[in-house]
């Protein structure tokens, strides 16, 4: 047995000791999971899962891949499919786009290069996650969320653009003589059934994963206490469940700091949906490792948008309490590290494209 083998299963039975040993805790967090499940994600999530499912049937879409393509070949290296993915991952949040993605390859309308493309920028959060839950909602900021929706978008395109240009091979083009017959009875039924299925595993790995955090901050308060307790807890909640990662994010002292550590973590996603993204990409043919080290990316290059942003542009809190200026100059940042860190990032991007072309070559 390998190492991490060990390590792995050495983490769940830790767990399963936690569950024994703190079972009304666990029980409550599974409720949490489960209210979640029930009242957000599934009636939020539900329609556009139909929705995808059956999109890649009519034969509208199809002329709209076709007429979209040149845009997105030039932009992205992918089919005017991709068009269709993006808009509709963006809008739905996650995992709208791993699933449309991996619909339209089981369905033969992209390649799988193109798959590889489109993971990769495809899944965000949905403007009703970053605008109404998070800036509304946890941040009492709702201004502010327009802002935090387009750093997120505006970092995805930027790595849809790169995956486009380093990830190689061809893309299929949308056929419009293709004119099989379509039982739409049969197919909506078999979208619904289909979508329900996927939601439960999503509601599945909600649960278990409210259930896993419940038992790291039961571990935590054994161990640290005060602001050692909070800041550790920030960390293992943003990089296991996103939503807990941002509440936890949402209560720092400074609304700046908190709207950069919300969209790290919403660009990351959390192990949460990264396990999401692969119950509908694990049995395809589709390269988990390039969704991985995209968010990684992602969480990088949204937060320092939201930098630059707001030290050409300083916002300003809505609350009349607190009259609070959102830039970078307020906490110390000068023009001079703003330059330096998006030089960095430009070092590290030329750096993964000078890798991969000279991979390419061998």
């Amino acid at each position: 047995m390998k190492f991490r083998e060990h390590i792995i299963s050495l983490m769940f039975l830790l767990f399963f000791v936690f569950m024994l040993s703190y079972p009304m805790s666990s029980i409550d967090a599974a409720m949490r999971g489960i209210r979640l499940f029930a009242d957000i994600i599934f009636p939020s999530l539900f329609p556009f899962f139909v929705l995808t499912a059956l999109l890649p049937s009519i034969p509208w879409v199809n002329v709209f891949a076709t007429f979209i393509s040149p845009v997105t070949r030039k932009l992205f290296n992918v089919s005017g499919y991709g068009a269709i993915v993006f808009f509709s991952g963006s809008v739905s949040g996650f995992p709208t786009g791993a699933k449309m993605t991996a619909d339209l390859l089981e369905k033969n309308k992209i390649s799988i290069p193109d798959a590889n493309r489109l993971i990769c920028f495809t899944n965000g959060a949905s403007p009703m996650f970053l605008i109404g839950a998070v800036a509304g909602g946890l941040m009492s900021q709702p201004t502010l969320g327009s802002t935090l929706f387009l750093c997120h978008l505006t970092g995805n395109i930027i790595i849809g653009i790169a995956a486009g240009k380093y990830i190689k091979g061809p893309s299929f083009h949308a056929d419009l003589t293709e004119r099989e017959p379509v039982d739409y009875l049969t197919l909506f039924r078999e979208a619904i059934s289909s979508s329900v299925r996927q939601l439960l595993t999503v509601g599945g790995l909600i649960v278990f994963f409210s259930v896993l955090i419940e038992s790291c901050n039961q571990l935590l308060e054994e161990i640290y206490t005060g602001a050692h307790h909070a800041k550790i807890n920030l960390v293992i909640s943003g990089i296991l469940e996103l939503s807990n990662g941002a509440e936890s994010a949402a209560s720092a002292s400074s609304t700046y700091i908190a709207a950069i550590l919300i969209l790290s973590m919403t660009s990351f996603s959390g192990l949460c949906i990264h396990m999401q993204i692969l119950s509908f990409i694990s049995h395809l043919p589709i390269s988990y490792q390039s969704y991985f080290y995209s968010r990684l990316l992602h969480a990088v290059i949204s937060p320092l948008i939201f930098v630059i942003y707001t030290y050409l542009f300083p916002l300003k809190t809505d609350s009349p309490a607190v009259k609070e200026v959102i830039a970078p100059v307020e906490y110390g940042i000068t023009s001079a590290q703003v330059i330096t860190l998006s030089l960095i990032i430009l070092g590290i991007l030329t750096f993964l494209m000078t890798y991969r072309i000279e991979k390419s070559r061998f």
